[in-house]
């Protein structure tokens, strides 16, 4: 399983998380930055990176309540995939 490792400890926007993330999923240039667009590329075949893989944020700890919630969010749309189209996608808030 592809391991994806982000390090959320310079994170302060949104912005700053889908900078982080699509270029490790190989997303196309025009993916959107938000939870919807995320859930459409990992249930899709528009990323470079197909299932299984993982995402691992380290140094999150110390997020603002926004940054904590998009985590959450981005959290629950992997479980989603896994639960409803059984995708091997995980996502890891460290």
């Amino acid at each position: 399983m592809r391991e994806i490792e982000l390090d959320a400890s310079n994170w302060s926007s949104a912005a700053d998380f889908y900078e982080a993330l699509l270029p490790n999923l190989g997303a196309p240039g025009w993916h959107g930055h938000n939870l919807n667009a995320l859930w459409d590329s990992i249930t899709s075949d528009i990323n470079e990176v197909m299932p299984p893989f993982r995402v691992r944020v380290r140094h999150a700890n110390n997020l603002s309540s926004d940054m904590a919630a998009l985590l959450a969010g981005a959290s629950s749309v992997f479980v989603d995939a896994k639960n409803e189209r059984g995708i091997d996608v995980f996502f890891n808030i460290c």
